[in-house]
């Protein structure tokens, strides 16, 4: 993964490890998991816009949703399927 940078490169410095704590203090169940009646702890935090389309919202709670792991990465893998680049 050396393409992709640094995780703080990327906008994942210790600002958005704070922000990222306290969203997942404040949001501790994964939304996609919960919109299906399963209650699942979320350990991710998902930009909805991501950093690279917004970097302005990368610290901003109304762009940013729990998920568990395994939604989270279901998500991903949509959405580098469905860009240029993926």
């Amino acid at each position: 993964d050396r393409w992709r940078g640094s995780a703080a490169s990327r906008g994942y410095d210790r600002r958005w490890q704070k922000c990222r704590r306290a969203f997942l203090a404040a949001h501790p169940l994964c939304l996609f998991c919960y919109e299906q009646g399963r209650l699942t702890p979320a350990n991710e935090v998902d930009h909805i816009l991501t950093i690279k389309e917004r970097p302005d919202l990368r610290l901003d709670w109304s762009n940013l949703r729990p998920l568990c792991k395994p939604c989270h990465s279901a998500r991903t893998a949509r959405d580098q399927r469905g860009s240029p680049a993926g």
